[in-house]
């Protein structure tokens, strides 16, 4: 069993930079397709009101050309070493990032929430007495 390393439960597993760009250019080219196949039926929906010969818009045509568009716009992107470089250095940069723990999430909202309901009460306070005293300079 010279080639096969047991990984201890519990250890980080490295970080490999190039694996995340290339899931997030693979999400991307999901989301690009989605995107692109609604754009491409929207625009032939807008031309049709416009254009009645043009002729409803065919579904799987309209999803294919979507789909296309999307498929060159991704690889392009994805062969391009300089967009790929931004990804990778993005994703190493959020692999630095350090996360708040669940107690300091809870005291922040808590912050947030308290401040919120101050400011909405001033603000209340100052609304009801700036009209008292407009309406009162109204009925002078």
């Amino acid at each position: 069993m010279a080639g096969t390393r047991k990984r201890k439960s519990g250890t980080a597993r490295e970080l490999d930079p190039a694996r995340w760009a290339h899931a997030i250019f693979a999400v991307g080219g999901f989301l690009a397709a989605w995107l692109m196949t609604n754009a491409v039926e929207a625009g032939w929906n807008l031309l049709f009101s416009y254009m009645p010969t043009v002729g409803r818009p065919i579904p799987y045509l309209a999803n294919l050309g979507g789909v296309i568009v999307a498929l060159v716009g991704i690889v392009v992107a994805w062969r391009n070493q300089r967009y790929f470089k931004f990804v990778t250095e993005v994703v190493v940069e959020v692999s630095q990032v350090t996360w708040p723990t669940r107690s300091e999430t809870r005291a922040a909202t808590g912050v947030v929430i308290s401040i919120t309901i101050i400011c909405s009460v001033l603000l209340f306070l100052m609304d009801t007495v700036w009209s008292s005293a407009t309406d009162w300079l109204y009925g002078l």
